[in-house]
């Protein structure tokens, strides 16, 4: 039989282990560096509701490969981003950053990726293929297009009555489906989200089937803005990394499918 001395033995010992294990995990909690990250607030690429979104699970896969930091996402308007980048003590990274925006800091390698396209109704059967057969359509297009997707359309835009810009992309989806406009131009993973709408689905019975998709643009890419250098080339390494396993393309397939 087990007597009171090795009871008490065999608690102490299982006690000092189970103490092992709380000050190393400890240690690890302590150990880890709060990293505050700036994110936009605009589906499908950043949802601050449920803490998700296409850009933000883009940024978690590349913070999971740096453990040593606890990633504090903080979500806010883009103009805001900007400026707390620039001058406020908020953030350490800023998320969704372009070129030429007077943002001050590290850049990393491109990885945020929009991909443009003029959407058309199936039923109109209007074939573009390229940027100068949009001259005569009445057009719905996000606020800035003109200015970011090339000489061309802009061209177009200061000659087209019929061609306006809206603030909120849905807008512009809208007047698609409601035949106001021929033509919506933005980024088409944000015109998927849109027909989630319940309103399209169930109400208009609306889906993708159809809409023709006319490719005219290159994507672009928007980058994050850091204030470490080091960190910023460490990301950049990480960056690569994954871009060469694919796990990037399967983040966008995910939310191209949905």
């Amino acid at each position: 039989m087990i007597n009171r001395v090795m009871l008490r033995s065999l608690y102490e010992f299982f006690f000092f282990i189970l103490l092992c294990i709380l000050l190393s995990l400890s240690f690890q909690t302590l150990a880890k560096q709060e990293l505050k990250v700036g994110v936009g607030n605009f589906p499908p690429f950043f949802i601050e509701e449920s803490q998700s979104g296409l850009f933000l699970e883009i940024t978690q896969a590349i913070f999971n490969e740096l453990p040593e930091y606890d990633i504090k996402f903080i979500f806010m308007s883009n103009s805001r981003l900007a400026h707390e980048i620039n001058t406020g003590k908020l953030l350490d990274v800023a998320c969704n950053i372009f070129p030429g925006s007077g943002v001050k800091g590290h850049f990393s390698k491109p990885i945020f990726k929009y991909t443009d396209v003029a959407v058309t109704k199936k039923r109109d059967n209007l074939r573009l293929n390229k940027v100068s057969d949009l001259q005569n359509l009445s057009i719905a297009a996000y606020q800035g297009a003109k200015d970011l997707l090339g000489a061309e359309l802009k061209n177009i835009a200061l000659n087209n009555p019929n061609y306006m810009e809206y603030s909120h992309p849905k807008e512009t989806t809208y007047l698609l489906v409601s035949g106001k406009k021929d033509v919506r131009i933005g980024d088409v993973s944000i015109f998927l989200y849109d027909l989630k709408n319940k309103r399209y689905q169930q109400k208009m019975k609306i889906s993708i089937d159809d809409f023709t998709l006319h490719p005219l643009w290159s994507d672009v890419y928007s980058h994050m803005a850091f204030r470490d250098e080091a960190l910023r080339n460490s990301v950049d390494t990480i960056i690569t990394s994954l871009l060469a396993q694919g796990a990037f393309d399967k983040i966008y397939a995910k939310y191209q499918l949905n």
